[in-house]
């Protein structure tokens, strides 16, 4: 295709822009984009690869209504892509293409050679054997194939509800959106996972959020409303019913809850269902960096 030309910082901010592009992912099935918004009409995808001095070319459409698209389209991390309309005149920010499997890169000092110059030992001269062993620290992400899986979900959600935005966060689906009842939305995310998503986030525009973390047949639920303190659910569910026709129904919700103290305090095995979820339970329960 031709070059396209970028529009000015004026235009990209003009009334009428397409929606902020938030990120631009690698992943097996193509590039996936994800907006901040359902877009007003037809955009073009431009992309301006790293070996081409900065040339823009149209790759692709993203149709009218759309959130999120994952596009066939070749590209590298380090990539920028950004949205523009069919007249040229108008444009979002560009964002680079990140490749969520690729191994992080360690700076170097000028003209040091990696590994060169480190001490084998401590700081005292010690001979620092514990100090070579690796921190005991939380996983980041999930593996490629259950980040896949997480993908594929959040697609599902986003194709029978327009207005949803749904991307993994480490080892959690987040589901954004307008809705009232974020354990109904957080519920249909766990159930249309089939067992490969076992903790969902749905965090609703007003800030409110249910995390649902499922383990067999073992459900857990952590919700905050505005001015209300973190409230706690533990359920048992029978062998015919998953988690979303559990909130769709509030007397068999009742009947499949486990005894506990208090609703403001974790059940009893909580924090061991997080961690053995991947979840970092030191940060707060609805974190997301997008």
């Amino acid at each position: 295709m031709v070059p396209a030309d970028v529009p000015s910082a004026a235009a990209e901010h003009g009334a009428g822009s397409p929606p902020a592009l938030l990120e631009a992912v690698l992943r097996p099935a193509g590039l996936h984009l994800r907006l901040d918004g359902p877009t007003a009409e037809d955009l073009l995808v431009a992309l301006s690869r790293g070996d081409e001095d900065g040339a823009w070319e149209d790759v692709d459409v993203l149709p009218a209504g759309s959130s999120g698209e994952v596009l066939d389209v070749e590209a590298s991390a380090g990539d920028q892509v950004l949205l523009r309309s069919e007249d040229g005149t108008r444009a979002s920010g560009a964002v680079p293409v990140v490749d969520p499997d690729a191994a992080p890169q360690q700076p170097e000092a000028d003209g040091e050679q990696p590994g060169a110059g480190a001490p084998a030992g401590d700081a005292t001269g010690d001979g620092g054997a514990e100090d070579s062993e690796p921190e005991d620290t939380e996983p980041d992400d999930t593996e490629p194939e259950d980040r896949e899986a997480l993908w594929q979900v959040a697609n599902t959600l986003e194709e029978r509800h327009g207005e949803w935005n749904a991307h993994p966060e480490g080892p959690v689906l987040h589901v954004h959106g307008r809705f009232g009842n974020t354990f109904r939305v957080a519920a249909e995310g766990i159930s249309a996972g089939a067992g490969d998503v076992r903790a969902v986030c749905a965090i609703s525009s007003r800030g409110d959020y249910t995390l649902l973390v499922a383990q067999g047949r073992e459900l857990l639920r952590a919700e905050e409303r505005a001015g209300v303190p973190t409230q706690w659910r533990h359920y048992d569910l029978p062998a015919h019913l998953d988690a979303a026709a559990l909130a769709q129904n509030p007397d068999v919700e009742r009947r499949c809850r486990r005894p506990q103290r208090s609703p403001l305090l974790p059940p009893e095995g909580a924090l061991t269902l997080l961690r053995d979820a991947g979840i970092d339970v030191s940060a707060p329960l609805d974190r997301c960096s997008a």
